[in-house]
């Protein structure tokens, strides 16, 4: 009888001390009320997206547009770019992933600042590229000069997150701009603005996509479908750049990126911007009014420009964390540093201050 060989290969070592990424879990026995630690749309996709979507079922057996050519094109016609210049993918995640992949070798370095999303350090170390990490200022912005200075020759690839996640933060266009300018052309910019919908403030958002990328052809802007356009689950996203840019991202992307029914349901997403807008102006007016109860209870929080907020409670991140689960409240804890709660709907917010509340309390008594 010939024994059994349960030996497996050894993955690569680039896997050895990769950060892994978290979201807000449910206590053993528990199930969360408020569901605020991954920075979702409150409300769910229109019937029309989802009848769409439905429709796209009975073409299953059917293989999806080869690059999503359908969905490319209506994104440039929104954009005012050229088909060639949009290229999607299941979340712009993935669309940064093969950024990574095709413009950095092992050792060379891209440079992002910190507190920054945490998937770009596992991006990065499975490319085996160093990741430079730029502290941001003390209102928990990004540092343009200090970007600048952290950017050698060895640095391909430079990510900005506008508005930032996890601190909410954002530069203004003309700050945006400039910064950009200043870093050198051997430099891929990645414009990570996967929160840009709910940036009202004007001078964040004053200029299209379409204009900066003709002042910056190194330049890459990432969107997604993912946050205020409600199809979270589906995962849609998408990059404009130069045609060059998107050749090489098509070189190292698998075929058929995205399922039909979500190339459908993101169509239909699109013919109906005003839900957008409808949920960007729900979302200013709970994260102004959960700001004001926050602040006005003594917690540190940051200016945000997105669907979150960031409190800056550094060693007290994990016990905070605890609370606001034991009170039915999912939340982002980022050990040692702060704590990401996504702006929800109106019992969402009454939660949040209610059990800050509660927590303010339990500190004032000890």
């Amino acid at each position: 009888m010939t024994d059994v060989d349960t030996r497996v290969p050894p993955a690569s070592g680039r896997l050895d001390g990769l950060p892994g990424y978290g979201r807000g879990r449910a206590g053993q026995g528990q199930a969360f009320r408020h569901r605020l630690g991954s920075n979702e749309a409150p409300e769910g996709p229109s019937p029309a997206v989802v009848e769409a979507a439905m429709a796209a079922l009975s073409g299953g057996n059917r293989y999806p547009d080869l690059r999503g050519e359908a969905l490319a094109e209506a994104l440039a016609r929104r954009h005012g770019v050229g088909a060639d210049m949009v290229a999607v993918a299941a979340g712009s995640i993935v669309l940064l992933d093969q950024i990574v992949r095709a413009w950095c070798d092992p050792g060379d370095e891209i440079v992002v600042p910190w507190r920054s999303y945490e998937a770009y350090p596992i991006i990065a170390g499975l490319a085996g590229a160093r990741l430079v990490e730029v502290p941001l200022d003390n209102e928990h912005r990004a540092d343009p000069a200090a970007i600048c200075n952290a950017v050698g020759a060895g640095c391909r690839v430079a990510i900005l997150c506008n508005p930032n996640n996890p601190t909410g933060t954002a530069l203004d266009a003309d700050e945006l701009d400039a910064l950009i300018a200043a870093l050198p052309a051997h430099v891929l910019v990645v414009l990570d603005e996967a929160y840009a919908d709910y940036a009202d403030d004007a001078g964040t958002v004053a200029v299209s996509p379409a204009r900066r990328l003709t002042r910056h052809g190194n330049l890459v802007i990432l969107r997604t479908f993912s946050k205020a356009w409600g199809l979270a689950g589906l995962r849609a996203g998408y990059c404009l750049a130069d045609p060059r840019i998107v050749n090489a991202l098509h070189a190292v992307a698998p075929p058929f990126p995205l399922p039909a029914p979500v190339v459908a349901a993101a169509l239909a997403a699109l013919e109906a911007p005003e839900a957008v807008e409808a949920r960007a102006q729900n979302n200013a007016s709970q994260r102004g009014r959960m700001a004001s109860g926050l602040c006005a209870l003594g917690f540190p929080v940051a200016q945000s420009r997105a669907n979150f907020l960031w409190l800056a409670v550094g060693g007290q991140a994990a016990a905070l964390t605890a609370h606001f689960r034991d009170a039915g409240i999912a939340v982002r804890c980022f050990a040692d540093e702060g704590v990401r709660i996504t702006t929800g709907n109106d019992a969402d917010t009454a939660a949040v201050l209610a059990a800050a509340a509660a927590w303010r309390e339990i500190q004032e008594r000890t």
